[in-house]
């Protein structure tokens, strides 16, 4: 579909349309771009496709092997399982070495299936000696072998975010194991903030990571931040009626301090990121432990007020440094937030009034005055130059 002036372009072929009757790229451009569009799409069906594949053959093999399971002597199931992994790892090895700017399919999927497969070896090894332990210490073992040749080999998002969905099971079982010695000590969320804000500090060059692991962590970090406490506003603080516990405050007191000093000291050890809408996303990601211990604070109309309005400034603040830093999705998704909330306040202040007839053309009225807000503002950005 070819755009105009009056609004958005969708599609790249509509773009480039535009952008050639505008005189900012000549023809031969417009074909290279979009040859260079095609075939980066290529490579991401055919890891997908991979990736697949290769999970179907890990469930069949687990299927077989569990049919006959009993049948197996130990050591022979505990050498072919070794014999696997050696197998994979060779594998994984040969296709990844080859360092290239798009990641090969066979060489992600055969080391998803290594990770995989050292996490069954461990369970197996535990199962077939009859050892106890948690599953902390599962995923901690597994992260202990698994993370030098993730590291190491690692070409796509797929396997990172895979490690890193472990990284987190793991601290959150090992949140859960010593919640009691935690909690007497009011320890919960400080525990908490500190693991974000080393994800948050592995961006500095001190960690010595690759940059794009140094990147994926910091903004899993940012996310985190971000996420939790726009749940815990938006959806957890409507849901806590009855007044908190002094000790569920002091903990959150003390985990909203640690986090503020701990997750700002993290962002500022990146020079690029002391100045401009970097400084303020650092604020931005500092704040948000202060933000969610809120509703733990405040509870009733004061406390749906206070949340209601700290969530609204919070997500204007993203949303001004999303349109500083030129991120139009970032602060569309913002201006839609903003606005969800505010009909949410609306139903809230509305009650009984919903009920009739009256109240339901108010309630319509209300979201067409937002649509259109939100489409103003929306509009007014993408016409706005980068």
């Amino acid at each position: 579909m070819t755009g105009n002036r009056m609004g958005p372009v969708f599609g790249l072929q509509g773009k480039l349309a535009d952008w050639r009757r505008e005189g900012i790229i000549d023809a031969d451009q417009a074909e290279r771009i979009a040859a260079f569009e095609a075939g980066r799409g290529r490579p991401r069906l055919a890891l997908a496709l991979a990736v697949l594949g290769a999970f179907t053959i890990g469930v069949g093999i687990i299927a077989i092997v569990a049919a006959n399971w009993d049948a197996i002597p130990i050591a022979l199931r505990l050498g072919l399982h070794v014999a696997l992994n050696l197998g994979l790892g060779a594998g994984a090895w040969f296709w990844t070495r080859p360092v290239a700017v798009e990641p090969s399919a066979r060489g992600e999927g055969t080391l998803l299936l290594l990770s995989l497969s050292t996490l069954a070896l461990i369970a197996h090894i535990g199962q077939s000696f009859q050892l106890q332990g948690s599953a902390a210490g599962l995923l901690g073992g597994w992260l202990l072998l698994v993370t030098p040749f993730t590291l190491l080999l690692s070409r796509g998002g797929l396997n990172r975010w895979v490690w890193i969905a472990g990284l987190f099971a793991w601290m959150i079982f090992t949140l859960d194991d010593h919640h009691a010695w935690l909690s007497d000590h009011r320890l919960i969320m400080a525990v908490s903030m500190l693991f974000l804000a080393l994800l948050h500090a592995l961006r500095s060059d001190f960690s010595r990571l690759p940059p794009v692991w140094a990147r994926h962590l910091g903004q899993v970090a940012v996310g985190a931040a971000i996420l939790g406490t726009s749940i815990m506003l938006m959806i957890v603080a409507p849901l806590l009626t009855g007044p908190v516990e002094a000790a569920v405050r002091t903990d959150a007191l003390i985990g909203a301090g640690v986090g503020l000093a701990a997750l700002l000291g993290a962002h500022l050890l990146v020079p690029a990121d002391r100045r401009g809408p970097r400084l303020g996303l650092g604020v931005a990601v500092a704040l948000s432990p202060v933000l969610f211990i809120l509703p733990l604070l405040f509870t009733g109309i004061t406390g749906a007020i206070v949340t209601g309005v700290a969530f609204c400034l919070y997500w204007i603040g993203l949303a001004r440094l999303a349109l500083l830093a030129g991120r139009t999705g970032w602060y569309r998704l913002a201006v839609a937030l903003i606005a969800v909330r505010v009909f949410v306040a609306y139903l809230d202040a509305a009650g009984g009034l919903m009920a009739t007839g009256l109240g339901l053309i108010l309630a319509g009225l209300v979201l067409l005055g937002l649509a259109y807000a939100a489409w103003r503002v929306m509009d007014w950005r993408v016409g706005r130059p980068a």
